[in-house]
C-alpha cells in the first residue's frame, strides 16, 4: 500500500518527467528496423525487449557517473520502463497475478542483460558485446554482431560525454548503420 501511495505523489516530480521522456527516445530508437531480421535479433517481444535493454544499460552506464541526481534518474528511468511493461501485459489482459507472475523473469533477464552489456563496456571490450549477441541469438554471420557492437560503443561513448541535464533532457544522438 505504501509503495502505491508513494507512487501516486512522485508521478509528476522532475526524475520522473525526465525519466518518461528519455525512455520514450530510448524506446523509438530500439523499434527501428535496422536491429532486426534475418541475421539480426528477432522481431518478436523478446528481441524488441532485449535491445530496449542494451539501450536503457547504456544510459543507466553513464547515469552511475552523476552522483545522487544521476541515481534518482536512473532509478526514475527503471520504474518507467517497468511500468510500460505492466501496462502492455494489462493490455493484453493479464490480471494483477498474472503480471506479477510474469514481470520478476522478465526483471530478472533484465538485469542479467544489462550486466552483460555494462561488462563489456566497462571492459572496453566489442568482442565480449559482440559474443553476447551471437550466443543470444544464434547468429552465425559476424555482420550484425559487429555492427551492433561498434553501434553500442559509439553510443556509449557519447552517453558517457554527456552532462546530467542532458541526459534528463534525452540530448542523445544516434547512429543508424
Amino acid at each position: 500500500m505504501l509503495n502505491g501511495i508513494k507512487k501516486l505523489f512522485s508521478r509528476n516530480n522532475s526524475a520522473v518527467i525526465d525519466a518518461k521522456l528519455m525512455y520514450s527516445l530510448l524506446m523509438k530508437q530500439s523499434r527501428k528496423k535496422m536491429f532486426y531480421g534475418s541475421g539480426k535479433v528477432r522481431d518478436n517481444y523478446d528481441g524488441r525487449i532485449d535491445i530496449l535493454t542494451l539501450h536503457m544499460a547504456i544510459v543507466l552506464t553513464a547515469l552511475r557517473g552523476h552522483d545522487i541526481n544521476g541515481k534518482l534518474l536512473s532509478q526514475a528511468l527503471f520504474d518507467v520502463m517497468r511500468d510500460d511493461f505492466e501496462i502492455a501485459m494489462r493490455e493484453e489482459g493479464l490480471s494483477d497475478t498474472g503480471i506479477k507472475r510474469r514481470i520478476k523473469p522478465m526483471m530478472q533477464l533484465f538485469y542479467t542483460r544489462v550486466k552483460s552489456y555494462v561488462g563489456a563496456f566497462e571492459a572496453d571490450d566489442p568482442k565480449l558485446l559482440r559474443d553476447n549477441f551471437k550466443k543470444n541469438y544464434s547468429i552465425k554471420s559476424v555482420k550484425f554482431p559487429n555492427k551492433i557492437s561498434e553501434y553500442a560503443f559509439a553510443f556509449n561513448s557519447h552517453c558517457a560525454g554527456l552532462s546530467l541535464g542532458e541526459i534528463a533532457k534525452a540530448k542523445f544522438v544516434f547512429k543508424d548503420f
